[in-house]
């Protein structure tokens, strides 16, 4: 098992619009880089991609509580994992989100994707901050 843990990210406003913001798979498209993903089809509680036209993902809503919003891997994705957004508020109201992830891999799997998937998770991380401000 691979756990990924991206940077801890500071954002500018309520936790709760970050919130309704993860909550919608829909939404996630945004967290991606576009130059590398394909065949996006979403809903509320699912998103498919295809990444790099090598891989396809699937992702399904599992959970939701106040600070965070679970996600675990679809039938079709390559390698199962689970995905936990955390989102934290100070007494100034404003919050940051961390994403954690755990990949059943093999070990050599690990070390070959270790890297770029902290690399992604980073980048998504960062970029749940930059789609609030373009909404």
């Amino acid at each position: 098992m691979l756990n990924i843990k991206s940077e801890k990210v500071l954002l500018s406003k309520k936790i709760s619009v970050y919130h309704q913001f993860l909550c919608d798979l829909n939404n996630y498209r945004n967290l991606f880089p576009q130059d590398k993903i394909s065949n996006w089809k979403s809903d509320e509680n699912f998103c498919s991609l295809r990444v790099q036209n090598v891989y396809t993902l699937e992702m399904i809503k599992d959970s939701v509580s106040e600070n965070c919003i679970k996600i675990k891997s679809g039938k079709s994705s390559p390698f199962k994992f689970n995905l936990k957004i955390s989102l934290e508020e100070d007494i100034n109201k404003k919050c940051s989100a961390q994403i954690n992830c755990n990949v059943n891999l093999s070990p050599a799997l690990k070390l070959m994707v270790g890297k770029p998937l902290n690399e992604l998770f980073n980048f998504m991380a960062e970029q749940i901050e930059k789609s609030i401000i373009v909404e």
